[in-house]
Parts: structure tokens; C-alpha cells; sequence
């Protein structure tokens, strides 16, 4: 091998090594003598002899946190609640965040189980407000209904941490997703539960009850009423005329029942037969 083809091989093998590749999905911060510079570097490949390509993730990241023990609306502690945090980083924002967050930046390999070797900008500061999001969420439900609002107490959850991230940096991150994956109560807070169900059974069919007994009082009301006004009508429209013609047809009507069974003779005014049917 000459000394042309060796030299070549050296200068070629300098600058791969002085190159940084960044994948699709993230971007490149480049410093130069320790300036950053304030454009973010899209995916290629980079020469970085006299200048240090980082490569950030602008993909969605995830995390979690376990074991939070927040009090909800009626001043109880949960158990135990867990969840997870879904986010991007605006790809444009990222090197003017590095700039804010330089001893804030970390691998996500390192933070989650099976994550990228990807660096992850302000990560402790978003998993911080994501901490304070969580308990003010649930501070804003009972714990004896939290377990049936899971969708709202997700989305409560993901417009505090946006609205908090947005407060000190507008549109760099964007909180993706929320996932209430553990929602535990104390023991004592489950006997409650299932009081308070008992209670609101109870209370339901008391309810009905007095519906029910309610409408039967006004059926009655109704059902007097009428028939006062129809005794009033009667009583008011019966003349001494009227009264007479009443009196004979009660009469008569009696007269023909009893004149329709056998031996009976009906008289009127004391001797004449009105009729006589007996043998």
C-alpha cells in the first residue's frame, strides 16, 4: 500500500469519526467552542471536527410516575396512583431550550425501561409539573367517584401540565397524552364507596316512594274535588218540583221490583191495588 492510498485511508477514517449522524425523528444542536447555535440541525449526516453535534429526540417521549399518593376533592389520600405521561419537544424550540435547560437534559434510556438512547431536553422540569398536575387533578374529584371519571381526570390532568409547560415556554412542548393506568383507594375509602352507593340506593327508593305516594294523594285530591262539585251541581239545581218527580220515580222503581215477585201486592194511598200478582 502506498503512502498516497494510506494517507487517504487515515483522512477518511478522521472524518468519519468526526461526523455525527442524526436519525429521522430528531434533530441536531451544534456548539461551536461552547456557543450553541440557535438552528436546529434536521436529520443527515454531520461534520464535527471543530464543532460538537448533540442529538436530541423530536419524537413522542414517554415516562411515568408511580406510586403517587395525592388527596382528592373530600380531603381523602389515595393509595396508590399511577400514571403515564406522553409528550413531544417542537423541534424548532429544542436549541433555544438547551440553551434554558443545559443541566436538564438526559438519555431516555436512562429515565425509562427499554427507551431510547436519544436525549431528552428539560425532562426533569416536565416530569416535575407533570407531579403537580396529577395532584392538583385529583384534588378536583371525590375519591369515592374518581374510579368511574378515569377519561376526565386523564384530560384534566394533560391541560394543567400543557397549560403549566406553556406558562414559561409557548408551543415547545406538547403533552400528547395522558394514561390513568392505577387508580387505588385506601381500604377505608372502598367501605365508603360502597356506603355511599347503599346510601344513594336508599335515598332512591325513598324518593320513589314518595312519588309515588305523592301522586296517589293528588289522585284522591282530584277524585274528591269532583265529586264535591257534582253534589254541589245536584244540590243546586233541585227544586221542590224536581224534588217531587224524584221522590215518585224512586217509588215506582220500588213498586215494580216488588210487584215482580210472586205473593206481593203493592198498594198505594192505603187500599187500592197498584198491582197484585199473588193467587
Amino acid at each position: 500500500m502506498s503512502f498516497k492510498t494510506l494517507g487517504l485511508l487515515v483522512a477518511l477514517a478522521a472524518a468519519a469519526a468526526g461526523c455525527t449522524q442524526i436519525d429521522t425523528g430528531n434533530i441536531g444542536v451544534a456548539r461551536t467552542f461552547g456557543k450553541v447555535e440557535t438552528e436546529a440541525l434536521p436529520p443527515g449526516v454531520y461534520l464535527s471536527v471543530i464543532r460538537t453535534v448533540d442529538e436530541f429526540t423530536a419524537k413522542e417521549v414517554s415516562f411515568s410516575l408511580n406510586d403517587l399518593t395525592p388527596k382528592s376533592r373530600d380531603n381523602l389520600t389515595m393509595k396508590d396512583v399511577d400514571i403515564d405521561i406522553y409528550f413531544k419537544t417542537m423541534p424548532a424550540a429544542i436549541p433555544a431550550l438547551y440553551v434554558k435547560y443545559q443541566g436538564d437534559v438526559v438519555r431516555h434510556r436512562d429515565v425509562v425501561a427499554n427507551g431510547s438512547k436519544d436525549l431528552v431536553i428539560a425532562y426533569s422540569r416536565v416530569s416535575r409539573e407533570a407531579r403537580e398536575a396529577v395532584y392538583k387533578a385529583i384534588a378536583q374529584l371525590d375519591a369515592t367517584t374518581m374510579h368511574t371519571k378515569r377519561a376526565e381526570l386523564s384530560e384534566l390532568i394533560r391541560a394543567g401540565l400543557q397549560q403549566e409547560l406553556d406558562a414559561s415556554d409557548k408551543g415547545a412542548f406538547v403533552v400528547t397524552a395522558v394514561n390513568v393506568r392505577n387508580l387505588l383507594t385506601d381500604p377505608a375509602i372502598e367501605a365508603a364507596i360502597r356506603l355511599r352507593a347503599e346510601t344513594d340506593q336508599a335515598i332512591e327508593r325513598k324518593r320513589k316512594e314518595l312519588d309515588l305516594a305523592r301522586a296517589e294523594a293528588e289522585r284522591l285530591i282530584v277524585e274528591a274535588e269532583g265529586q264535591a262539585r257534582a253534589n254541589r251541581i245536584i244540590a243546586e239545581s233541585m227544586t221542590p218540583a224536581l224534588r217531587d218527580i224524584r221522590v215518585a220515580e224512586i217509588q215506582r222503581d220500588a213498586a215494580v221490583a216488588l210487584a215482580g215477585k210472586p205473593g206481593n201486592t203493592v198498594l198505594l194511598n192505603g187500599g187500592t191495588p197498584l198491582v197484585n200478582l199473588g193467587k
